[in-house]
């Protein structure tokens, strides 16, 4: 088992229990009435007394949503009616963790539920659920929550003791539970961070208009009392919906999951399906500790580590654009200015140059490409460039050769409408050619790496015909797509995978165990490229993440255009760059336009990356500004664990002249740093405590403007 984890199987009073701790996470369940209810959490690490326990949760489960998770089945709720049939532990999918198994049996439907529970020495656990039909016939599972129940039982108030929790806190003049989230599902607009309180009453999110969502399915409910928090996220890249109860007592219960029109899914007899994950846990302390243990948690559980030797590279990548040899000279070009990889992305395939849009499905190489894609290749291989390619391996246009040989591919809502151009995996023959199609391309074009995309919406799902029902197509896909990228990294495990959906509109938990790297956003554009940045880092780790440079225009008006030259090019430094060109071929490279580019390439391989590939403590001064409120600086730090390196970007978003004082976070107090004012060009050496306690006074007077600071020990 992983260190500072426990699982623990026993009786709670007359109950079956189940206790998981890892490090200051503890929950525990138990079966109580023929329900598995959750009994309490805690941040500390300290298990109740057996006494204690005994008593817990101290409401009924006729009154109050106690059960852990939601299940229905064939238009039953299966939150009652169980039976205990087993606990057992078992090695998790992933090195250095476990998981408890708790295995239920219905007494009614002949259904048995695995909870599973993963630990790996974090304080963030895994839930999902094996489900089995044990019956004869077909069993519809119409929704699923894989973890529900009661985040907080503790009344900030009890009037018989006339005293309070925190008698600082008042509840009459704000709401005791606050909800952190990803506020918008639009296109362009991840990163849109907001706090809500939550009414005494029932607070549902929804995400359903297209299929996916560019605002994650991650959430932090905070006690606004105590100060404690839960931090959870679900691992589903379809639509999905999150739900809070806040009961005047001060309950708070929830439950996650996906959100489709049901049946989710058919379940065959004798078949288990397996539900997504709900990754979820308490966190008491500043916001600073919470990102490293919930980024502690996704590196154990969830993002797979780079292939050996490609830790981490900067990339250039162009659209074919039109026929020629002018994408060779875009690799000239690349490896001139410093990156270290190169992409072909859309335009590379059909029948006819021009037409990538309308042709995808026919992933067969263009006739326009000089000596094809292996000669592009070994032309970037020549230059000692990495070479890449894009790939929307979902998507089907209605004009490629194979939406006309094979139409019955094609997604397709209830009456026949083709739902959007993209392939109904819920087909096995679909499935297949996806899978196929991925690996061939990785192997016939011997790729280093590889970039999936998906820029479909596909609104509610598509159905199709299965055993009298009419199935949605959502899990179906989710189950392919994971299934071929598990295979793709078994077969191939010297190729680093990308994955985008649009940007950032399918960066949930499940599509991230599968990448070693997502796309923040398409919309790289100051302010809201650094601000969308400063928001995904509150979950996912910066070196997970690869921001597009130059990749948009806004309102007619070049990414460029908007900043200064040195602040739009800072931006790359907080993730692994892509460039997109770096402007007219025949422009005179040794101008100040290009001296600076290279400059800040060099920066990012040589200063930044020994802080970016070392898995960085992230600092995040002005977490909550999300994407569009007013807000006059955005201030992001990374430091390597040691203390020993670290720099940090202050970028002003407001109008006029203004001053920020800069305390580091990420020094030791007892050394010495070297510290590089960048604007300046200036080095001076200064004591560890007298930045961090006194601080740094950095001075801006324009908006969409910055500074950046590079912190190094200096040598003794």
């Amino acid at each position: 088992m992983p260190a500072n984890t426990e699982i623990s199987f026993h009786r709670s009073g007359a109950r079956q229990a189940a206790r998981y701790v890892s490090d200051g996470a503890v929950h525990e369940e138990a079966l109580d009435h023929g329900r598995w209810i959750g009994l309490y959490w805690s941040a500390s690490g300290q298990a109740q007394r057996e006494n204690v326990t005994a008593g817990l949760p101290e409401v009924s489960s006729l009154q109050h949503p106690l059960h852990s998770f939601a299940l229905e089945i064939d238009g039953q709720s299966l939150h009652n009616r169980w039976e205990w049939a087993g606990g057992s532990r078992r090695p998790g999918e992933r090195p250095d963790t476990t998981e408890a198994v708790v295995e239920l049996r219905h007494q009614v439907r002949p259904v048995t539920v695995r909870v599973v529970t993963r630990l790996d020495g974090s304080p963030i656990l895994v839930r999902y659920l094996e489900i089995t039909n044990n019956g004869g016939a077909p069993a519809a599972l119409s929704s699923v929550a894989p973890w529900a129940g009661i985040l907080w039982n503790t009344n900030t108030e009890r009037q018989r003791h006339h005293s309070h929790a925190n008698p600082t806190f008042d509840a009459r003049a704000q709401a005791k539970f606050a909800l952190g989230y990803l506020a918008s599902e639009e296109w362009g607009h991840e990163g849109d961070w907001a706090w809500q309180p939550l009414p005494p009453e029932q607070f549902r999110i929804e995400r359903r208009s297209f299929g996916r969502s560019w605002g994650s399915p991650y959430y932090i409910v905070r006690n606004q009392a105590t100060g404690e928090m839960f931090w959870m996220g679900l691992a589903w890249g379809g639509n999905f919906y999150a739900e809070f109860g806040h009961r005047p007592d001060a309950l708070l219960s929830f439950r996650l999951g996906p959100l489709a029109p049901a049946p989710l899914r058919v379940i065959a007899p004798g078949e288990t399906v397996r539900s997504p994950e709900v990754h979820l846990g308490p966190l008491h302390g500043s916001m600073d500790q919470a990102v490293a243990a919930w980024h502690q948690h996704m590196r154990a559980s969830v993002v797979p580590p780079r292939p050996a030797g490609k830790e981490m590279f900067t990339v250039a990548g162009r659209v074919v654009e039109e026929p020629g040899e002018w994408i060779l000279r875009e690799v000239d070009i690349a490896a001139e200015m410093g990156v270290e990889a190169f992409m072909v992305d859309a335009g590379w395939y059909g029948a006819q140059f021009g037409e990538w849009p309308a042709l995808r499905g026919d992933w067969q190489e263009g006739s326009w490409l000089p000596g094809g894609l292996a000669g592009i290749r070994e032309h970037a291989h020549r230059q000692g460039l990495l070479f890449g390619l894009w790939h929307e391996a979902e998507a089907v246009s209605d004009r490629s050769r194979l939406h006309q040989e094979h139409p019955e591919w094609t997604l397709r809502t209830d009456d026949g409408r083709p739902c959007a151009e993209t392939l109904d995996l819920a087909n096995p023959a679909a499935a297949a050619f996806l899978e196929e199609t991925v690996l061939r391309l990785i192997r016939e074009h011997r790729l280093d790496f590889y970039k999936l995309d998906y820029n479909v919406s596909v609104g509610e799902g598509g159905q199709s015909r299965r055993d009298s029902f009419a199935e949605s197509e959502f899990w179906r896909h989710g189950e392919t797509i994971h299934r071929t990228f598990d295979r793709v990294r078994r077969e191939f495990p010297e190729v680093c995978l990308e994955n985008c959906g649009g940007g950032g509109g399918r960066n949930d938990l499940g599509m991230l165990a599968r990448f070693h790297y997502a796309a923040v956003s398409d919309w790289s554009v100051m302010p809201y490229s650094i601000r969308a940045i400063n928001a995904m880092t509150l979950f996912i780790p910066p070196e997970a993440l690869c921001y597009y440079h130059n990749h948009v225009n806004w309102m007619g008006t070049q990414a460029h255009q908007l900043a200064d030259a040195d602040t739009h090019l800072r931006v790359t430094l907080f993730a692994a760059p892509i460039f997109v060109g770096f402007g007219a071929q025949d422009a005179d490279r040794s101008t100040e336009f290009y001296r600076r580019t290279r400059r800040y390439i060099a920066l990012h391989k040589g200063f930044c990356r020994a802080v970016l590939a070392s898995h960085p403590v992230v600092y995040h001064h002005t977490p909550d500004i999300g994407l569009f409120a007013p807000a006059e600086w955005c201030v992001l730090e990374y430091g390597t664990a040691d203390r020993q390196r670290g720099y940090a970007g202050i970028f002003k978003l407001g109008s006029g002249e203004g001053e920020y004082l800069f305390r580091p976070r990420g020094l030791d107090l007892a050394r010495q740093y070297q510290v590089t004012l960048d604007n300046e060009g200036q080095t001076f050496r200064a004591a560890g405590s007298e930045l961090a306690l006194r601080g740094l006074p950095v001075r801006l007077d324009a908006a969409l403007t910055s500074q950046l600071l590079l912190f190094e020990a200096a040598q003794e």
